[in-house]
């Protein structure tokens, strides 16, 4: 049975709280659908903040041509939810999640026992939709889907199966991630923020437990997921902790590793300050996890960084 266009524009924004309120997105990455009939679903609209949306602002889309109307654009991965409507017929709801472990087991690139992962493709891209579709008809029997460096596809017969297998998927994450990971707790000591406050709207300390750990290693910390390449850049430079240093580190950053002490991370805002704490962490567990594999290649890592500053980043507050 498919849901009435005003029960699905009703049901999505009810999505969008919860994914906020469980932190299993940051900023505006992630996306929410719902079919309203077999050629139609409604999504979210592109690079908007979850928190302000109303059902008047999502979009109606074609599930065949990805065709819509209005001014407003639906979410770049429309066409990810197109392709599993088209493949599962059952399916009424799906959400794309940035959820923590999820995101931070899927820079393996692999597979595992609870969830196949997807090919890497960068957001947007035809490559990405091909190999979240290939991996989606390939596992018939699998409702959460790891994405390659990216996140998580969850999809259900409605809003709460979904859900459900978002909670399933990071459970089971979380425990990989603790079974496969082991670092020595590193404590902080009393470093500020040098002052820095006064250059950045915001200036806040990190010290949880993941970036801590990095820290110590004394090097840069690349980019391994795509939302780190975003938000923060290709790579968190790391210095000694000084101020001078810390703001040589921060040109075209928004954050930066203190050897053996965390990081700081600088933003306009207080929301987008904890968007780039939350995301330093996520990306440090990622490096954990994967410890010597390759991150992000340089390219992909600053094409994606300039469009996310040329382009994302100004319709936030839209």
């Amino acid at each position: 049975m498919r849901y009435t266009e005003n029960e699905a524009r009703e049901l999505v924004i009810s999505a969008c709280r919860i994914l906020v309120e469980k932190k299993l997105i940051a900023r505006t990455w992630g996306n929410v659908s719902a079919r309203i009939s077999d050629d139609e679903f409604v999504i979210t609209p592109s690079g908007r903040s979850y928190d302000r949306l109303t059902p008047s602002d999502l979009v109606r889309v074609r599930t065949e041509d990805l065709s819509y109307e209005g001014d407003v654009k639906p979410s770049s991965e429309k066409g990810i939810h197109a392709s599993v409507y088209a493949l599962r017929d059952e399916v009424n709801f799906v959400i794309h999640t940035h959820q923590f472990y999820a995101s931070v087991i899927s820079a393996q690139e692999s597979d595992t026992e609870f969830a196949p992962c997807a090919g890497y493709g960068l957001p947007g891209t035809k490559t990405l939709r091909q190999a979240v579709e290939a991996t989606v008809a390939a596992y018939p029997e699998f409702n959460a889907f790891l994405m390659a460096r990216h996140g998580a596809l969850c999809i259900g017969t409605d809003m709460d199966s979904a859900f459900k297998q978002a909670d399933i998927l990071e459970a089971n994450s979380k425990a990989e991630f603790e079974r496969n990971v082991e670092f020595t707790k590193a404590y902080p000591s009393s470093a500020s923020r040098f002052g820095l406050e006064r250059v950045y709207p915001v200036a806040v300390r990190n010290d949880d437990d993941f970036v801590m750990a990095v820290s110590t290693w004394g090097k840069a910390l690349p980019a391994y997921l795509d939302d780190f390449a975003q938000l923060i850049g290709p790579e968190a430079r790391c210095v000694m902790a000084s101020a001078a240093a810390a703001k040589r580190a921060l040109k075209g950053r928004n954050a930066v590793l203190l050897t053996n002490e965390g990081a700081i991370c600088v933003a306009g805002s207080e929301d987008d300050a904890e968007a780039v704490s939350m995301i330093l962490e996520k990306n440090a567990a990622a490096a954990l996890y994967v410890y010597k594999a390759k991150p992000l290649g340089t390219i992909d890592a600053n094409l994606q960084r300039l469009i996310y500053l040329k382009k994302y980043s100004r319709l936030k507050d839209k």
